[in-house]
Protein backbone atom coordinates (compact mmCIF):
# COMPACT_ATOMS: atom_id res chain seq x y z
CA UNK A 1 0.00 0.00 0.00
CA UNK A 2 1.35 3.35 -1.01
CA UNK A 3 1.95 5.64 1.89
CA UNK A 4 -0.20 8.55 2.03
CA UNK A 5 0.91 12.11 1.40
CA UNK A 6 0.78 14.49 3.99
CA UNK A 7 -1.99 16.01 3.03
CA UNK A 8 -4.13 12.81 3.45
CA UNK A 9 -2.77 11.96 6.70
CA UNK A 10 -4.33 15.39 8.06
CA UNK A 11 -7.58 14.10 6.61
CA UNK A 12 -7.72 10.93 7.46
CA UNK A 13 -10.40 11.32 10.39
CA UNK A 14 -12.45 12.91 8.22
CA UNK A 15 -12.36 10.42 5.31
CA UNK A 16 -12.60 7.31 7.53
CA UNK A 17 -15.83 8.30 8.87
CA UNK A 18 -17.47 9.52 4.57
CA UNK A 19 -16.02 6.14 4.20
CA UNK A 20 -17.17 4.14 7.04
CA UNK A 21 -20.85 5.95 6.10
CA UNK A 22 -20.48 4.64 2.58
CA UNK A 23 -19.33 0.94 3.54
CA UNK A 24 -22.36 0.15 6.28
CA UNK A 25 -24.30 1.61 3.76
CA UNK A 26 -23.79 -1.06 1.01
CA UNK A 27 -23.50 -3.35 3.94
CA UNK A 28 -26.77 -2.74 5.71
CA UNK A 29 -24.79 -3.14 9.03
CA UNK A 30 -22.26 -1.81 11.19
CA UNK A 31 -19.56 -4.67 10.95
CA UNK A 32 -17.23 -2.65 8.86
CA UNK A 33 -13.60 -3.73 10.01
CA UNK A 34 -11.09 -0.99 10.22
CA UNK A 35 -8.59 -2.67 7.91
CA UNK A 36 -11.53 -2.30 5.43
CA UNK A 37 -12.29 1.53 6.14
CA UNK A 38 -8.20 1.97 6.31
CA UNK A 39 -8.03 0.01 2.54
CA UNK A 40 -10.60 1.90 1.24
CA UNK A 41 -9.19 5.47 2.41
CA UNK A 42 -5.52 4.36 0.95
CA UNK A 43 -3.90 4.49 4.67
CA UNK A 44 -2.40 1.70 6.78
CA UNK A 45 -4.29 0.55 9.92
CA UNK A 46 -1.97 1.93 12.73
CA UNK A 47 -2.64 5.30 10.80
CA UNK A 48 -6.23 5.17 11.26
CA UNK A 49 -6.13 4.09 15.03
CA UNK A 50 -4.27 6.92 15.46
CA UNK A 51 -7.11 8.90 14.79
CA UNK A 52 -9.80 5.93 15.69
CA UNK A 53 -8.91 3.91 18.76
CA UNK A 54 -11.19 0.64 17.90
CA UNK A 55 -14.49 0.46 15.97
CA UNK A 56 -16.47 1.93 18.35
CA UNK A 57 -14.84 5.36 18.06
CA UNK A 58 -15.24 5.21 14.53
CA UNK A 59 -19.00 4.27 14.82
CA UNK A 60 -19.55 6.89 17.06
CA UNK A 61 -17.96 9.45 14.75
CA UNK A 62 -20.30 8.48 11.91
CA UNK A 63 -23.27 8.88 14.16
CA UNK A 64 -22.01 12.47 15.20
CA UNK A 65 -21.55 13.17 11.32
CA UNK A 66 -25.24 11.46 10.40
CA UNK A 67 -26.80 14.34 12.60
CA UNK A 68 -24.72 17.02 11.03
CA UNK A 69 -25.74 15.89 7.94
CA UNK A 70 -29.57 16.09 9.06
CA UNK A 71 -29.42 19.36 10.68
CA UNK A 72 -27.57 20.65 7.19
CA UNK A 73 -30.68 19.31 5.10
CA UNK A 74 -33.04 20.59 7.62
CA UNK A 75 -31.35 23.88 8.08
CA UNK A 76 -31.31 24.76 4.10
CA UNK A 77 -35.08 24.56 4.53
CA UNK A 78 -35.62 26.34 7.46
CA UNK A 79 -33.40 29.20 5.26
CA UNK A 80 -35.17 28.95 2.46
CA UNK A 81 -38.89 29.09 4.17
CA UNK A 82 -38.07 31.81 6.98
CA UNK A 83 -41.59 33.32 6.28
CA UNK A 84 -43.33 30.35 6.59
CA UNK A 85 -42.77 28.57 10.17
CA UNK A 86 -46.06 26.18 9.49
CA UNK A 87 -44.71 25.55 5.63
CA UNK A 88 -41.07 24.59 7.32
CA UNK A 89 -43.04 21.67 9.76
CA UNK A 90 -43.96 20.43 6.51
CA UNK A 91 -41.56 20.91 4.61
CA UNK A 92 -38.80 20.01 7.30
CA UNK A 93 -40.24 16.59 7.99
CA UNK A 94 -40.57 15.51 4.05
CA UNK A 95 -36.46 16.31 4.43
CA UNK A 96 -36.33 14.64 7.88
CA UNK A 97 -38.20 11.88 6.11
CA UNK A 98 -36.27 11.32 2.92
CA UNK A 99 -32.85 11.70 4.40
CA UNK A 100 -33.75 8.67 6.86
CA UNK A 101 -35.49 6.53 3.92
CA UNK A 102 -32.14 7.11 1.91
CA UNK A 103 -29.88 6.54 4.47
CA UNK A 104 -31.03 3.63 6.33
CA UNK A 105 -28.33 2.05 8.44
CA UNK A 106 -26.86 5.77 9.03
CA UNK A 107 -30.20 6.32 10.40
CA UNK A 108 -30.46 3.43 12.54
CA UNK A 109 -27.13 4.12 14.00
CA UNK A 110 -28.38 7.71 14.98
CA UNK A 111 -31.39 6.57 17.09
CA UNK A 112 -31.05 3.08 17.88
CA UNK A 113 -26.78 2.78 18.65
CA UNK A 114 -25.69 -0.89 19.55
CA UNK A 115 -25.28 -1.18 23.72
CA UNK A 116 -21.27 -1.33 23.11
CA UNK A 117 -20.87 2.18 21.69
CA UNK A 118 -22.01 3.92 25.16
CA UNK A 119 -23.95 6.56 23.66
CA UNK A 120 -26.76 5.84 25.55
CA UNK A 121 -30.69 6.31 23.81
CA UNK A 122 -31.49 9.43 23.69
CA UNK A 123 -30.63 10.98 20.02
CA UNK A 124 -30.51 14.45 21.59
CA UNK A 125 -27.58 13.89 23.70
CA UNK A 126 -25.17 15.10 21.50
CA UNK A 127 -24.49 18.90 20.41
CA UNK A 128 -25.27 18.10 16.78
CA UNK A 129 -28.79 16.11 18.23
CA UNK A 130 -29.75 18.89 19.79
CA UNK A 131 -29.36 21.61 17.11
CA UNK A 132 -31.71 19.20 14.86
CA UNK A 133 -33.98 19.46 17.82
CA UNK A 134 -34.21 23.20 17.97
CA UNK A 135 -35.14 23.50 14.44
CA UNK A 136 -37.94 21.49 15.09
CA UNK A 137 -38.85 23.50 18.29
CA UNK A 138 -38.12 26.54 16.46
CA UNK A 139 -40.52 25.81 13.97
CA UNK A 140 -43.09 25.18 16.51
CA UNK A 141 -42.68 28.45 18.18
CA UNK A 142 -42.76 30.38 15.24
CA UNK A 143 -45.96 28.25 14.07
CA UNK A 144 -47.24 29.23 17.80
CA UNK A 145 -46.77 33.11 16.98
CA UNK A 146 -48.77 32.32 14.00
CA UNK A 147 -51.75 31.46 16.12
CA UNK A 148 -51.08 27.70 15.70
CA UNK A 149 -51.05 25.39 18.95
CA UNK A 150 -52.27 28.41 21.28
CA UNK A 151 -51.34 27.74 24.69
CA UNK A 152 -49.46 24.19 24.20
CA UNK A 153 -46.87 23.37 25.78
CA UNK A 154 -43.67 23.64 22.60
CA UNK A 155 -41.39 20.83 24.67
CA UNK A 156 -44.45 17.89 24.83
CA UNK A 157 -45.37 19.56 21.31
CA UNK A 158 -41.79 18.63 19.85
CA UNK A 159 -41.70 15.36 21.68
CA UNK A 160 -45.04 14.27 20.02
CA UNK A 161 -43.96 15.94 16.55
CA UNK A 162 -40.85 13.92 16.22
CA UNK A 163 -42.14 10.86 17.71
CA UNK A 164 -44.53 10.68 15.16
CA UNK A 165 -42.50 11.59 12.38
CA UNK A 166 -39.52 9.29 13.77
CA UNK A 167 -42.25 6.26 14.26
CA UNK A 168 -43.76 6.33 10.94
CA UNK A 169 -40.04 5.97 9.29
CA UNK A 170 -38.97 3.40 11.57
CA UNK A 171 -41.89 1.44 10.49
CA UNK A 172 -41.76 1.91 7.39
CA UNK A 173 -37.98 1.36 7.08
CA UNK A 174 -38.80 -1.54 9.35
CA UNK A 175 -41.24 -2.99 6.08
CA UNK A 176 -39.09 -4.96 4.08
CA UNK A 177 -42.43 -5.81 1.97
CA UNK A 178 -42.64 -2.34 0.84
CA UNK A 179 -40.14 -0.72 -2.14
CA UNK A 180 -38.98 3.09 -1.78
CA UNK A 181 -41.92 4.50 -3.19
CA UNK A 182 -44.07 3.04 -1.20
CA UNK A 183 -42.45 3.86 2.22
CA UNK A 184 -42.07 7.15 1.32
CA UNK A 185 -45.88 7.63 0.55
CA UNK A 186 -46.89 6.03 3.54
CA UNK A 187 -44.51 8.38 5.87
CA UNK A 188 -45.70 11.21 3.54
CA UNK A 189 -49.10 10.35 4.32
CA UNK A 190 -48.56 10.56 8.43
CA UNK A 191 -46.62 13.68 8.17
CA UNK A 192 -49.53 15.52 6.22
CA UNK A 193 -51.93 14.23 8.49
CA UNK A 194 -50.52 15.41 11.22
CA UNK A 195 -49.94 18.65 9.37
CA UNK A 196 -53.97 19.15 9.60
CA UNK A 197 -54.17 17.99 13.07
CA UNK A 198 -52.24 21.11 13.93
CA UNK A 199 -53.31 23.68 11.06
CA UNK A 200 -56.52 22.58 12.91
CA UNK A 201 -55.43 24.45 15.75
CA UNK A 202 -54.90 27.66 14.02
CA UNK A 203 -56.86 30.86 14.28
CA UNK A 204 -59.19 31.98 11.24
CA UNK A 205 -57.86 35.72 10.94
CA UNK A 206 -53.77 34.93 11.47
CA UNK A 207 -52.01 38.10 13.10
CA UNK A 208 -51.33 41.12 10.56
CA UNK A 209 -48.12 40.61 8.80
CA UNK A 210 -48.09 37.33 8.76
Amino acid sequence: MARPRKAQELDIGRRAVEETIRLVAQRGDFDVPLTEVAQAIGCTAPALYGHFRNKCALLIAMRDEGFNRLYEVKAAVSERMRSDPFGYLREGSYAYARFALDNPTLYRLMFSPPPKLGVGDDPWSSENGRRVLALLLNGLRESQDHGYLPGADLRRQGLMFWSTVHGAVSLNLENQAMDPAAKWDATRDVIDTLMEMIAATGRRNPPSGS
